[in-house]
């Protein structure tokens, strides 16, 4: 169900749990974020626990009105289970920490979708194509690469923005126009190619096919840092390039983001010093009859820091 995103209480707990981090933050009524914290998912058991650990660290009672919380995975009614680790949130949680203030929950990447309306031109790195637009009143998408992939659009409706989710990062890739595809599973999706680990798998594939011997790699970042002085690694990185152009193309137009494709994850980061621009926007742009309209779409890499966090303090207030 979409999201009105309209004016909120005072006060705000916020919270950004991902696959590898959780972020918490108390948020003001124009988006500020102070008492910042990150904890590492694989340091905790549980993400009550984390809240827990959060709670005690900040004084040990949260003068809060409200709890908005983003987890990388489908909201289910009052629970996320997330998608790349055994974590789950539940509204309940906050009840036996914080007592019965209202709880919303959403998709990580509506909490960045939330975000987009908001923010300034230095917030954002255009990535080829025309300058972003401030402030848009067109749909636009965010996309996240980073331990997974996902994808949620921002829509202005009757005077007033919505953010959707999606689940677009386990659609399946398909077959592309490109030499390496071959070197896919049939039911490669999006995230297991676009995402930290699938990067790195996709390195050791390159270099077998090329029968060459991979030092296997952790994570896209070890890939990216080798780019200068290995070719399979600045293969990888077109690949990659390419790969992120298509898919981002084609979500756009599913979604109609003629106000942008809004890229953040630390993944993202990282590949935008280093990709193509010329090739990736070459890519978002082939689709025959909607080519010229794809050219006047702004592609960015958002640069503000805690972007799912601040949107999260931009959301609605509960009904």
């Amino acid at each position: 169900m979409p999201s009105r995103l309209t004016s909120r209480l005072k006060s705000r707990l916020v919270a950004d749990v991902g696959g590898s981090n959780v972020r918490f933050a108390i948020a003001d009524r124009g988006g500020g974020l102070g008492r910042i914290k990150n904890y590492r998912v694989a340091d905790m058991p549980s993400f009550a626990q984390a809240l827990r650990t959060y709670v005690a660290e900040t004084g040990g009672r949260l003068d809060v009105e409200d709890c908005a919380v983003a987890a990388a995975g489908p909201v289910d009614g009052d629970r996320i289970k997330l998608t790349n680790n055994d974590w789950s949130v539940e509204r309940d949680e906050f009840a036996a920490v914080l007592g019965g203030i209202p709880v919303t929950l959403v998709n990580d990447l509506e909490a960045v979708a939330a975000a987009l309306p908001h923010l300034a031109p230095d917030d954002l790195a255009a990535i080829g194509g025309p300058q972003p637009q401030r402030p848009e009143r067109r749909t636009m998408l965010a996309l996240n690469v980073g331990t997974g992939f996902g994808a949620a659009g921002a829509l202005f409706r009757g005077g007033r923005w919505w953010t959707v989710p999606t689940e677009a990062g386990h659609m399946t890739l398909g077959r592309l126009a490109a030499d390496w595809v071959e070197l896919l599973p049939d039911d490669a999706t999006v995230e297991s190619v676009l995402s930290g680990r699938g990067i790195a798998a996709l390195y050791v594939r390159l270099a077998t096919a090329a029968a060459q011997t991979a030092e296997p790699l952790d994570d896209a970042e070890a890939v990216f840092a080798r780019a200068g002085r290995d070719p399979i690694a600045a293969r990888t990185v077109e690949c990659i390039t390419t790969t992120l152009g298509w898919v981002a193309g084609n979500l756009a137009l599913a979604s109609a983001a003629w106000g942008g494709v809004y890229f953040c994850g630390s993944v993202a980061a990282a590949w935008a010093t280093l990709a193509d621009a010329g090739a990736f926007r070459a890519e978002f742009v082939r689709n025959g009859p909607m080519s010229n309209r794809l050219r006047q779409v702004p592609t960015a890499v958002i640069r503000r820091d805690n972007v799912a966090l601040f949107g999260l303090a931009m959301l609605p207030v509960p009904d």
